[in-house]
């Protein structure tokens, strides 16, 4: 086994994962930790930022002491987090607001009206929110960073960002850089703004504050990482034409590799690869899973303290009933659209079960996920043979099944369902010049675990099913922009 070791810090929407990786791609330990719940308002999501950093810190120093070797063998750090997230620091790097995160839809009327010049820059939204609402906050905010920066500071002392959190602020996507000119029409000074620099470039070292934090060794190289999903992109090999993914975590990202920049793709988003030059085509279900832990957390008390007696996972519990119930779930179809804390549950009976709405998020995210692949088969004049997947729903085998019957595709599961922290990992091996490529490093670090195919007849359900998903979809669509005209 290799003893050069990689450590990655996944910073989430809802926790924070650390996880040590070897460089054939081997998961040697890990730790995770949950982010209390803070009270939410519609269209209103915010974390204390110190979250983030103290639960890094915590779920470090679980991982390493599990493994062996420990911090000595670690060669390279990689944070790797959830993207769109903002927060207005001063010149200590002391958080003066609580961070905005992607799901938080808070804008103004400036913003609104800039809307087709701003386009899906939605970190301009939410500072320039900020300027309108909190203006003496603003004034005295010596930077608005993403998480990858703010990481990164506690660290090494690298305030610095790269391109696929920065395209979410005043950035120009021809030479993902700050764009002036947009800049100066949002009224966001470009020195608010950290400086980009590409990922897979050594960074800094481990300070010694940083190192009594972490357990991680002083000196250790630090390694620009990438936002989640171009981590999940690149993890699961996600970086040539024909090849597309889909993540389940708190929303559902479906991925595929593009070479050049698209503009304004119909409700997808053209985004900066892990890869400098490349970008990825990304479609987005907000609320997913955020949608299956909100049910969760409100009607499974019972299953909850059943896994605590027996150290179960709760999700099995709950699956092992949904696992009962038809594809199909009796008729009963969600629309979960939990970012704007917002819902559907269409031809809900007196004879549907606790079951039966589990297994209808489920099937939601299969929903969403053949859509967007439709979409980028039209898009790209492509037909895709197979579906790689991960995140936390890449666990249940009923999940997994869903998503290859609904989708109509073969679906790969890789042999690691952090696909975010092994893309984080490859980060690191090519910034440490482990391997001299990402080619390299994904035929070194990705191999599949199990090939699922659909069942043709669940698939048929599904096809009559998917029907009332689009219709819902359309639904749901036009009462957003009631609510945010």
């Amino acid at each position: 086994m290799s003893n050069r070791i990689f450590a990655i810090f996944d910073i989430g929407t809802t926790g924070t994962r650390s996880v040590l990786v070897d460089e054939e791609g081997r998961e040697l330990s890990k730790a995770y930790e949950e982010y209390p719940p803070l009270p939410r308002d519609v269209g209103i999501h915010e974390q204390l930022t110190d979250t983030y950093w103290r639960t890094a810190c915590n779920t470090m120093q679980r991982a390493l002491t599990i493994t062996d070797d420990g911090a000595e063998a670690v060669v390279g750090v990689v944070v790797a987090t959830t993207r769109d997230c903002v927060t207005p620091i001063d010149k200590k790097g002391i958080p003066l607001a609580p961070t905005v995160t992607w799901v938080d839809n808070r804008s103004t009327q400036k913003s609104k009206d800039m809307a087709e010049d701003i386009g899906p820059r939605k970190t301009v939204n939410k500072i320039m929110w900020f300027i309108e609402n909190r203006p003496q906050l603003f004034n005295d905010a010596y930077k608005f960073i993403h998480l990858d920066a703010f990481i990164n500071d506690r660290l090494c002392g690298a305030m610095v960002s790269e391109p696929a959190n920065a395209r979410f602020g005043p950035i120009d996507h021809e030479t993902l850089k700050w764009s002036e000119e947009l800049c100066e029409s949002t009224g966001i000074p470009v020195d608010k703004l950290v400086d980009i620099v590409n990922p897979g470039s050594v960074i800094g070292e481990i300070s010694s504050e940083a190192s009594k934090s972490t357990g991680l060794r002083k000196g250790t190289l630090v390694v620009m990482g990438s936002g989640d999903q171009q981590c999940s992109a690149l993890g699961t090999g996600t970086i040539e034409t024909g090849v597309v993914k889909a993540t389940t975590g708190t929303g559902t990202f479906i991925i595929t590799h593009t070479d050049e920049h698209m503009e304004d793709p119909y409700v997808m988003f053209s985004n900066p690869s892990a890869i400098s030059g490349k970008w990825i085509l990304e479609g987005v279900v907000p609320g997913t899973g955020l949608a299956y832990k909100w049910y969760r957390d409100q009607y499974c008390e019972s299953e909850m303290a059943l896994a605590a007696r027996t150290d179960r996972d709760v999700y099995e519990i709950i699956e092992s009933s949904a696992a009962t119930i038809p594809a199909g779930s009796d008729g009963l179809v969600i629309f979960p659209f939990m970012a704007y804390n917002k819902g559907i549950f269409y031809n809900l009976g007196f004879g549907h079960t606790k079951a039966h709405v589990a297994r209808a998020i489920m099937e939601a995210n299969g929903y969403g996920i053949r859509m967007y692949i439709e979409m980028m088969e039209g898009m790209l004049d492509i037909e895709f043979d197979e579906l790689r997947i991960d995140g936390g729903g890449a666990n249940s085998p009923l999940w997994r099944q869903i998503q290859a019957d609904c989708s109509n595709k073969t679906v790969l599961l890789p042999k690691s369902k952090d696909s975010t922290v092994i893309g984080a990992a490859m980060l690191g091996t090519v910034g440490t010049g482990v391997y001299g490529s990402y080619e390299e490093a994904v035929s070194n670090m990705f191999s599949v675990e199990e090939r699922r195919e659909p069942i043709p007849e669940n698939h048929a359900v599904y096809e009559k099913q998917y029907t009332i998903y689009n219709k819902l979809l359309i639904a749901e669509l036009a009462e957003l922009i009631n609510l945010t005209s």
